[in-house]
């Protein structure tokens, strides 16, 4: 049965990579670092953006308890919420089996507002988490893209800098930080 699944993986490796892309986001691969290699066999492509359902909530000293969804489709919720321009931005991202609305993440934004006046994004992608763990791994590239695109959004349609954002991520949320921060110069930071 192990030679088996030796032959299996190494076929799976061997084939050739496959790509999708989605609009907005760009492309991803199947190709190595992401796929066909011994730590990542399996070659895998990440979800759609309608299957992995992102939502950014916002929580602020205004909306502590309940939060005010932003849309990537809509920019104008941006500016119909309670998100102050004045104020630095933090992104909680959550991570592997885990959803954006867990009693862990409100807190830590009530914990924030306990010491500074903050908008605190938190970025529900329960959907895209909730899969195996090398999809869910593989998930991770979409959503970092979806990051990237919302704050490059908060850049061009508000002038609202970067250097203002604090990106905190745990478990594969730190991954989704990493990639969105991949994308976006001058964050002020990443944890």
């Amino acid at each position: 049965m192990l030679i088996f699944w030796t032959i299996t993986l190494f076929l799976l490796g061997a084939a050739k990579g496959k790509e999708v892309c989605y609009e907005d986001l760009g492309c991803f691969s199947d190709t190595e670092p992401w796929g066909g290699t011994a730590i990542r066999p399996l070659k895998i492509l990440p979800w759609s953006p309608e299957k992995i359902g992102t939502r950014f909530l916002l929580y602020t000293n205004e909306n502590p308890n309940n939060f005010q969804i932003l849309l990537l489709s809509d920019p104008s919720t941006i500016e119909a919420s309670n998100f102050q321009m004045d104020r630095k931005t933090r992104f909680i991202i959550h991570g592997f089996i885990d959803k954006g609305d867990e009693s862990w993440v409100t807190d830590m934004c009530k914990k924030l507002f306990e010491v500074e006046e903050v908008n605190c994004i938190c970025v529900d992608w329960k959907k895209g988490s909730q899969a195996t763990y090398t999809q869910a791994a593989n998930n991770v590239r979409v959503v970092g893209a979806q990051v990237a695109q919302m704050l490059d959004i908060l850049l061009t349609e508000y002038s609202y800098p970067p250097s203002k954002v604090h990106l905190i991520g745990h478990s594969l949320g730190a991954h989704v930080a990493g990639e969105a921060g991949s994308k976006t110069p001058g964050l002020s930071r990443i944890t």
